[in-house]
């Protein structure tokens, strides 16, 4: 795939996410995705673990925005400047309830066949 159709991908996983809609956000992971990022972990995981990060943080943050800064892609990388925002109803992530949330990120994924094969947080 193109950078171009690389980056477009990314736009749709992150218009689902905004939708809070999983199910349509999971359909951009590949089944063999790893993920050297989900808090918790000291080493790369896999798609069971990276669902269930998901699902914990919509039922944490059920408001949550993502607002995308900036895409940058070659080949088959994509990184993305991002901020997530929302109201925080339950402790996530050892941080109590009731606070907002605000988390800036610089994510760079790779992509395989249109879908997410791994990423780097």
């Amino acid at each position: 795939m193109s950078t171009e159709q690389n980056k477009a991908v990314l736009h749709r996983y992150f218009e689902a996410q905004n939708r809070h809609s999983l199910d349509d956000a999971f359909a951009f992971f590949s089944p063999n995705i790893l993920s050297h990022s989900v808090p918790g972990s000291d080493s790369a995981v896999g798609i069971d673990d990276i669902k269930a990060f998901f699902t914990d943080f919509h039922d944490a943050v059920p408001d949550f925005q993502v607002t995308l800064h900036d895409m940058i892609a070659e080949r088959d990388k994509v990184v993305v400047r991002f901020t997530v925002t929302g109201t925080q109803t339950k402790e996530l992530m050892g941080q109590p309830p009731g606070q907002p949330f605000v988390e800036h990120s610089l994510t760079m994924y790779r992509l395989e066949n249109g879908k997410i094969a791994e990423v780097w947080s």
